[in-house]
C-alpha cells in the first residue's frame, strides 16, 4: 500500500496541495508545475528521493529541471538509460522491480532506486515532453500498482496544465510577431521600446534605434505583382536577423518599415549595424518567386540619450533622419540630428 495523505504531517502535505494548485493555475510557469508535482507526488507515496526530467529538444537525451529528497539537483540521461530513460523511449510505465524485462537503474539515479523505482511519461498534448520518477520508499516497500494509479492522476493534471502552458505562449507568441516575416510586430516594439527605455534610465546606458524601409517598394509590387513583394518582405526580415545580435529586436512595423532596437548601443554601433545592413540588402539580389529582384533600403538611426529621452522622441527623430535619407537618393544611412526629429538643419 502507498504512503497515504493522512500518513504525512498535515501540514506538509498541505503546503505541497496548496503549492501545486497555484502551480498549475499558473499557466505559464512549467518549472513551477514540474517542481510541484514533483513534491506532491514523492510526499503523498512516501518516496525518499524524486526527479523531474525534460526531454532536450533535438536530442535524445534527459535533464533534470527539479529534485526532491537525497536526489542529485543535476543530472542528465540518454533516452533508453536507467528507469527514466527507458520510461522516456518506451512511452510506458516503468518500475523496480519489474514483472517484465528488468531495468537496472543509471548510476547518476538515486541510490534509493535499487530498493523501488516508478517513471512515468509526461507529455503535453501528443508530445513528449519528460518524465517523473519516483525513487525508493520510505518503509521500504516496492511501489505498488495503487501507487501508480494515484502517480497517474497527479501527472495527468500536470498535463493538462503543461499543455495549457504551451497554448498560451503560442497565443502570445502570435499577438506578437507578424504573420509574414516571422519577426516581432508592432505591439512588440513598442512594448520592448518601453522597457528598453527603462532600462537604459536605470543603469545609464545608451541604445540605438533603427527606422528602415524599402526603396520605391510599391514599383516591386506594380512589375512583380503582390506574391514577389512578399518575398521580398520575408527575406529582408530574414537579413536582418542574420545581421544582428540575439540580443537585439528586429520588428515589422508597417508594410515595408522595419525596426531594430540595439540594446547597449551608442549612435556610431548603430551606424555600423545599419550601414552594414544596407549592405547586406543592396549587395546581392533577392531570388523570389524566380525573378531576380534588386532591392535596396534606407535608414534612420537615433540613440538614447542624445535624440530623446521617450519612445516618441526616439521614433521621431529616427523618422526624420530615415526621410532624410530617402530624400537624398535612397539606399543609404543618415543618423537623427541634435535638437528633436523636425530640425532639418545640419
Amino acid at each position: 500500500m502507498g504512503v497515504m495523505a493522512g500518513d504525512l504531517p498535515a501540514a506538509e502535505f498541505r503546503r505541497a496541495l496548496r503549492r501545486l494548485g497555484d502551480a498549475l493555475a499558473a499557466t505559464h510557469d512549467r518549472p513551477a508545475m514540474t517542481s510541484a508535482v514533483l513534491e506532491t507526488s514523492a510526499l503523498t507515496l512516501g518516496a525518499r528521493a524524486g526527479m523531474f526530467f525534460e526531454l532536450i529538444a533535438g536530442t535524445d537525451r534527459l535533464r533534470a529541471t527539479a529534485s526532491f529528497g537525497d536526489a542529485p539537483e543535476t543530472c542528465q540521461l540518454a533516452v533508453g538509460q536507467g528507469v527514466a530513460g527507458t520510461a522516456a523511449l518506451t512511452g510506458k510505465v516503468v518500475t523496480i522491480p519489474s514483472e517484465g524485462e528488468p531495468v537496472a537503474p543509471a548510476w547518476s539515479e538515486p541510490r534509493s532506486a535499487e530498493v523501488g523505482a516508478v517513471a512515468l511519461p509526461v507529455h503535453s498534448g501528443r508530445h513528449p515532453f519528460g518524465v517523473l520518477a519516483l525513487y525508493g520508499r520510505s518503509d521500504g516497500e516496492p511501489f505498488s500498482d495503487d501507487d501508480v494509479d494515484t502517480l497517474s492522476t497527479l501527472v495527468r493534471q500536470a498535463e493538462t496544465a503543461l499543455e495549457n502552458s504551451f497554448l498560451y505562449e503560442e497565443a502570445r507568441h502570435l499577438s506578437l510577431t507578424d504573420g509574414l516575416t516571422g519577426v516581432r510586430n508592432w505591439r512588440h516594439f513598442e512594448l520592448r521600446l518601453a522597457d528598453e527605455i527603462s532600462r537604459a534610465v536605470r543603469f545609464t546606458e545608451p541604445f540605438a534605434l533603427v527606422l528602415t524601409d524599402l526603396d520605391k517598394f510599391k514599383l516591386v509590387n506594380d512589375l512583380h505583382g503582390h506574391e514577389a513583394g512578399h518575398g521580398a518582405l520575408v527575406e529582408i526580415a530574414r537579413r536582418m536577423v542574420d545581421g544582428t545580435r540575439e540580443v537585439d529586436l528586429v520588428a515589422r512595423i508597417g508594410g515595408d518599415e522595419f525596426a531594430l532596437l540595439l540594446p547597449r548601443t551608442g549612435l556610431a554601433g548603430g551606424l555600423r549595424l545599419a550601414e552594414k545592413i544596407r549592405q547586406k540588402v543592396a549587395d546581392e539580389p533577392f531570388d523570389v518567386e524566380g525573378i531576380s529582384l534588386n532591392v535596396t533600403i534606407s535608414a534612420g538611426v537615433a540613440a538614447f540619450p542624445d535624440h530623446g529621452s521617450s519612445g516618441k522622441e526616439l521614433r521621431a527623430a529616427a523618422d526624420a533622419a530615415l526621410y532624410r535619407a530617402k530624400d537624398e537618393g535612397g539606399n543609404r544611412v543618415e543618423h537623427a540630428r541634435h535638437g528633436g526629429g523636425n530640425d532639418t538643419g545640419s
